[in-house]
């Protein structure tokens, strides 16, 4: 029985891909990554920022230390809430469901590779900052997707803030758009 629905974000409930795509790209240029749209959904969607840039850099041959990893995913923060700031759409639908849980009584959760500061940068910009007490990020996890810690993380928390519930992860519905979320959903 559905207890419990557990949303990606970036895809599911903003279309938020192509400014990440040009964030990545504004920041890989100067390191030498070219790649076009077309590319960035086949090869990186559902990354977060760490195994992103991580691919890219070892697509050109070079083994990034964290420090680098870390600032490159610093520069791209930067260029997203530039990029976001006026931009940020809803996938249909998605806040129509959103609301519609919400009335229900039904308890929601994001697990999303986004880092927070991106989930809470666009959750305001469409009038849902308050929607989400529970939200993994990248930031709450050591793996992200496709390990199913993001996954897992966000039913333990859930389960948390409803006890009466005795939730497991087999009652909660995953709603994603990749790949690497789907193996998240279903390896938690």
């Amino acid at each position: 029985m559905l207890k419990a629905i557990v949303f990606d974000f970036d895809g599911v409930i903003v279309d938020s891909e192509p400014m990440h795509f040009a964030a990545f790209v504004e920041v890989g240029k100067p390191l030498g990554v070219q790649m076009d749209y077309a590319t960035y959904l086949a090869q990186y969607i559902g990354f977060d920022d760490r195994d992103a840039f991580a691919h890219m850099l070892g697509s050109l041959g070079q083994t990034p230390s964290p420090g680098q990893i870390e600032a490159l995913g610093q520069e791209k923060a930067r260029a997203f809430e530039r990029l976001a700031s006026d931009r940020v759409t809803t996938i249909p639908g998605s806040v129509a469901l959103i609301d519609e849980a919400l009335a229900a009584g039904l308890p929601i959760a994001i697990a999303s590779g986004a880092t927070r500061a991106d989930i809470d940068l666009m959750l305001g910009s469409i009038g849902r900052a308050e929607a989400f007490p529970t939200i993994v990020s990248a930031d709450d996890v050591a793996r992200s997707k496709p390990h199913p810690a993001s996954y897992a993380l966000a039913v333990q928390k859930l389960a948390a803030a409803h006890p009466a519930l005795k939730l497991v992860p087999g009652q909660c519905l995953a709603i994603e758009d990749t790949a690497a979320g789907l193996q998240s959903a279903a390896g938690a």
